[in-house]
């Protein structure tokens, strides 16, 4: 069987996921459970079940519902990326993805500000190949599964968002203009704020940076002590409001781009990420900013993860 190329955005708001022109999405909640309910619910409705998610280094849910099924775990630091939680969400998201059994080429999508610093990315990687790069065994609600990681790429989130913007499905020009357009990506995720600037292909260093004030910097404005697990829901429910915060948000947001970018002449600007759903009414104000036509693709969530599997085509395996 031939391997099955995936990308995989491990986003601390959504894990994303995309193969041959499919898509997956899980928001980045995971939870340890709390201890069997038994017969405590006699006589109630209980909550929806979360999908639970059990393999060699622990018992987890996850996703929609995992936070009233068990204790969240919220960890915001880079070194999640190859902690437990992060497997789980892995094995969650891949699993309407691929079949049972499958060889899997990994395509995985990191944060630039953990990509900048050589010191810390590179055992980072080194440490997620190792653990990734192997035969996979795990159960979901208890049905056994497996597949088989047979090599692992690695790029920056923001390449996939200017990939899905400029390439077709067989890794083709599909955007006369990408040819040499200056783009400017600026990707908001939930955690971080990751810049790019990419022109005919190649990378313009001098516009590469990022900041953490990606969507939980809206929560921490919107819902001060809150937990992020359940400031996020509310938000994602349309229960959390406040356009004092989101403007505050936006001024952020765009200063951290200007510092990098200041008198780049940029031709145009993609905006994507979970924050760019958030701000698709602000479009104008980064077209303002940067001067520049600022595009916010369709499904800005999974841009990233769609452009990744679009970039793998272009890479030698």
């Amino acid at each position: 069987m031939d391997a099955i190329t995936v990308a995989v955005d491990l986003g601390f708001g959504n894990t994303k996921a995309a193969a041959d022109g499919r898509t997956a999405l899980l928001p980045s909640v995971v939870a340890v459970p709390a201890g069997d309910l038994g017969l405590a619910g006699m006589g109630m409705k209980v909550t929806r079940k979360a999908l639970r998610v059990t393999f060699d280094r622990g018992d987890f849910y996850v996703g929609p519902g995992a936070r009233s099924w068990g204790h969240v775990v919220e960890n915001l630091d880079f070194s999640r990326l190859a902690s437990p939680e992060a497997e789980a969400l892995l094995y969650a998201v891949l699993a309407d993805l691929i079949p049972d059994g499958a060889a899997v080429r990994l395509v995985l999508g990191l944060p630039v500000p953990l990509l900048r610093d050589e010191a810390v990315a590179r055992p980072a990687l080194e440490a997620l190949r190792a653990r990734l790069v192997r035969e996979h065994r795990f159960a979901l609600d208890g049905r056994p599964r497996s597949f088989r990681v047979t090599a692992v790429k690695a790029a920056a989130q923001p390449v996939g968002a200017w990939a899905d913007w400029a390439l077709d499905g067989e890794g083709r020009w599909a955007n006369p203009q990408a040819r040499s357009a200056l783009v400017g990506i600026l990707d908001i995720g939930f955690n971080t704020l990751d810049l790019y600037g990419i022109q005919g292909g190649r990378l313009e260093p001098r516009l590469v940076g990022g900041d953490k004030v990606g969507v939980r910097r809206l929560l921490d404005l919107a819902a001060p002590g809150m937990t992020y697990a359940e400031a996020d829901e509310r938000l994602r429910q349309g229960r959390l409001r406040s356009e004092e915060a989101r403007a505050v948000w936006l001024s952020e947001v765009l200063g951290a781009a200007e510092r990098v970018w200041n008198a780049a002449r940029l031709d145009l600007v993609l905006v994507v990420g979970g924050g760019a759903a958030l701000l698709r009414d602000r479009a104008e104000a980064f077209r303002r900013a940067f001067r520049a036509e600022a595009v916010i693709p369709e499904d800005p969530v999974m841009a990233n993860a769609r452009g990744l599997w679009k970039w793998a085509k272009t890479v030698r395996w």
